[in-house]
């Protein structure tokens, strides 16, 4: 019977959760974006990771039936795949932060280069033995740049992608900010503990599996999975299809299902999708936009609110004035659109009217405060085609108002919450129809 120099426990206990999760990913998450490839290969890193890490405890146990050469291989490999496990993280953070190709390649070789310096220092650790080495009994002995090795790189790699993701967290839903924050706080004090106090205790592999988990709870609401159900679907219908124009029809038929869909969520938003998507359609007409141009900013419209398939239907169709915490998680809508929209590839540009249809004219807006052209052209004639949808159909919080005080505020705030130029054209248009025709059924 082995005695173990190590407690092994929590690491063991949390093999069979790595396992379970790692094949429900491969099982469920089929199709291939960058977002579920590095989830996958995070996860499995993690899983390998977690055995070897247990394996190596017991091998270095083992001093007398295990020869000195063979421990060194086992704690070689264990710090070496840690670390790489540690650094498939950063690229976890990278492919849902869908950054930019030239941002990438310039930190993919600053990101190689500690990886190589990290691997280098174990490769030759055998001849300068300045990590770890042995002594006659075959006592495993840390040198002084083990824990630099063994520890530093591993929370090096977690802290680049932590950082990332923190200062690009407009990006992301507020529960993984949260989870994310509090998983920094848990490892940085487990892993100061273990380094000062427990040194014999494998947690190292166990708060990262934990973490794996993490992640995987706050990626998506059910409705968020169901939609990315749909579009996957529709991906694979799409690249079946021969001809580029019955592709295009099919797209723009989902589309409309996905907008009516959203609608569907608020009681009292029957039709809004489409009816910003024509507003907007011909406010881009009456700017001289071509007619693809016109057809993209319809596009535009009738998935400008798909976030809100993420948002609660309780908080959407609340009658009265929002609190403070029910306004903050309507405007999450704004990021879980662009999330949702920036994975359909092929039509890289169809996420700007998610993102920034509240953005203000004035820089007052959400959810980047963005001001001015700073804001894309697509998303401010979004903006002035919901707003006034929004004033001429029945909401939870307002009843219709009429033409005249429609127009009124369209003026007023034209250079504050809209783009001058673009609302005389809803102005113009406001002014030939006499009928009162664009509004709400």
């Amino acid at each position: 019977m082995i005695q173990l120099d190590y407690n092994i426990f929590l690491e063991l206990a949390v093999i069979p959760l790595d396992l379970v999760l790692f094949v429900y990913l491969v099982m469920r998450y089929t199709n291939p974006t960058r977002v579920n490839i590095a989830f996958r290969r995070l996860a499995f890193a993690v899983m390998a990771a977690d055995i070897l890490d247990v394996a190596t405890a017991v091998v270095t146990s083992a001093r007398a039936a295990v020869p000195n050469p063979v421990h060194c291989l086992f704690n070689t490999l264990d710090s070496a795949l840690t670390a790489y496990a540690a650094f498939l993280f950063i690229y976890y953070i990278y492919a849902y932060s869908a950054m930019e190709q030239a941002d990438l390649t310039r930190r993919k070789v600053i990101n190689a280069a500690l990886l190589a310096a990290d691997l280098l220092l174990l490769a030759t650790n055998p001849l300068t033995g300045w990590v770890f080495t042995y002594d006659e009994a075959g006592n495993y002995i840390h040198e002084f740049l083990f824990t630099p090795v063994a520890y530093g790189f591993p929370v090096l790699f977690f802290a680049i992608g932590s950082v990332y993701m923190l200062t690009h967290r407009v990006r992301y839903k507020k529960l993984q900010v949260i989870a994310m924050v509090c998983a920094i706080v848990c490892a940085g004090t487990l892993f100061l503990l273990q380094m000062l106090f427990f040194d014999d205790v494998l947690i190292t592999l166990f708060i990262a599996s934990i973490g794996v988990l993490v992640i995987f709870l706050s990626l998506e609401t059910p409705d968020y999975v169901r939609l990315l159900q749909t579009m996957e679907e529709l991906n694979e219908t799409r690249a079946r299809e021969a001809a580029m124009q019955a592709k295009a029809d099919l797209s723009q038929q989902v589309m409309l299902a996905l907008s009516k869909a959203v609608d569907a969520k608020d009681h009292y938003t029957n039709g809004h999708s489409a009816r910003v998507a024509r507003y907007a359609r011909e406010i881009a007409r009456r700017m001289g936009k071509t007619e693809a141009e016109q057809e993209e900013i319809f596009e535009l419209g009738l998935l400008h609110d798909i976030g809100k398939i993420g948002i609660s239907e309780e908080i959407i169709n609340k009658k009265g004035k929002l609190t403070a915490r029910e306004f903050a998680a309507i405007k999450e809508h704004t990021v879980i659109g662009w999330g949702i929209l920036k994975t359909i590839t092929e039509i890289p540009w169809l996420s700007k009217g998610a993102r920034w249809h509240h953005e203000r004219f004035d820089g007052k807006g959400y959810p980047d405060g963005l001001a001015g052209t700073e804001i894309p052209e697509e998303a401010r004639i979004i903006c002035l085609a919901d707003s006034y949808d929004a004033m001429t159909s029945k909401r939870s919080y307002s009843m219709p108002r009429s033409q005249a005080e429609v127009r009124a505020e369209i003026v007023r705030c034209s250079g504050t919450q809209f783009d001058p130029d673009i609302a005389v054209h809803l102005i113009e248009m406001i002014d030939e129809d006499a009928e009162y025709r664009l509004r709400e059924p």
